[in-house]
């Protein structure tokens, strides 16, 4: 087991060394991995994950936490005879956990950015900002108007969650084989624990099982599912997995689902003008239906009720171990999908399979 351990801990600086020049060929990671070899792995963990009632990946994690801890224990019990064992077991550990992410999972970081495939131009201005939240503005009311008896009323998605599911499943599902890969998505075991640390959902790059927040409104729940499943397709960057999230939800053939791409999109270009200019943002949100503030506040009181001291910490870690995978802006990167919305409006037309 010693050699076992020695070999893994030498293999960790290798396979840092193996990341800097994977970064510099993003050509590599298409061509290899994300085009080839990812489909077929995820197709393996489709197979003895997919049809399992419970997340796998949940309880994995849950598992390694009991013990971690109770090697932390036994270390405090016997400090001086562990400490060494504990050093090397630990390191070996992190190198076989790293070694596995990055091959089943973790290289999708470092493919081809979207808009280098898109051909799209991330550079843009206040007044570009201010006329794609424009338009959002208009077709979010049109929608909201569709879908509602009076401006003042907020939209209420009529299907349960179980059928929202289904509905985003098979929208990723094409006999073009547009997409490389089905997603499918779990609701997670741990769904309150999500709210307390302020996530909606997140991908498991074990088992490649997508896992959403089952308590968060059906709105925010929307998005949650192509955004995850965006991930589950070799989708890294978290900015291109909200884009997808995006331009799926805003071409689903229902109106609802429409209502929650329109509106999710509006709320980050609204933020962003906002920062750029808090007064012009103030003039522009007063166009907005009343009903659709009314469902922006029911999604802002939902995490305000999970709100506590530990979140913004649990968060710093989250962000720095997107910029550790190639990420600079962390989690902030969320953001950036609004260069992308800008110069999709600007094309006025695009195509996924470009990409694919």
């Amino acid at each position: 087991m010693k050699k076992v351990y020695c070999f893994l801990i030498v293999l960790l600086p290798l396979q840092w060394l193996a990341l800097f020049w994977i970064r510099k060929n993003p050509k590599w990671i298409d061509s290899f991995f994300s085009q080839n070899f990812y489909p077929y792995l995820f197709k393996v963990h489709r197979f003895f994950f997919e049809k399992l009632p419970f997340s796998f990946g949940d309880l994995f994690y849950a598992v390694i936490l009991v013990l971690f801890i109770g090697s932390c224990i036994k270390l405090i019990k016997q400090p001086r005879k562990r400490s060494i064992p504990f050093l090397l077991k630990g390191l070996a550990i992190s190198s076989l956990i790293s070694l596995i992410f990055q091959i089943s999972w973790g290289f999708n970081y470092y493919r081809t950015p979207l808009h280098e495939s898109l051909q799209y131009d991330l550079r843009y201005n206040e007044d570009e900002l201010t006329i794609t939240l424009e338009k959002l503005i208009e077709t979010t009311n049109e929608l909201h108007q569709r879908l509602t008896s009076s401006d003042s009323v907020a939209v209420k998605i009529p299907y349960t969650k179980e059928v929202l599911l289904k509905m985003m499943e098979k929208n990723f599902s094409y006999d073009n084989e547009m997409y490389p890969v089905q997603p499918f998505v779990k609701n997670s075991l741990w769904s309150t624990l999500l709210s307390y640390m302020g996530y909606a959902g997140y991908l498991n790059p074990f088992t490649l099982e997508s896992q959403v927040n089952k308590n968060i409104p059906k709105l925010n729940y929307i998005t949650t599912l192509a955004h995850e499943m965006a991930h589950q397709l070799g989708i890294g960057a978290e900015n291109e997995a909200n884009f997808i999230a995006f331009s799926t939800t805003t071409n689903h053939s229902d109106p609802f689902i429409q209502y929650s791409g329109y509106s999710f999109a509006f709320q980050y270009c609204y933020l962003e003008l906002y920062k750029a200019n808090p007064e012009k943002a103030k003039e522009l949100i007063t166009r907005l239906n009343p009903g659709i503030i009314k469902n922006f506040r029911a999604l802002s009181a939902f995490w305000q009720k999970y709100k506590n001291p530990l979140e913004p910490y649990l968060k710093k870690g989250y962000d720095s171990y997107l910029k550790a995978n190639g990420q600079a802006l962390g989690i902030q990167s969320y953001n950036a999908m609004v260069a992308l919305v800008i110069a999709h409006s600007k094309e006025n037309s695009y195509s996924l399979d470009k990409f694919y």
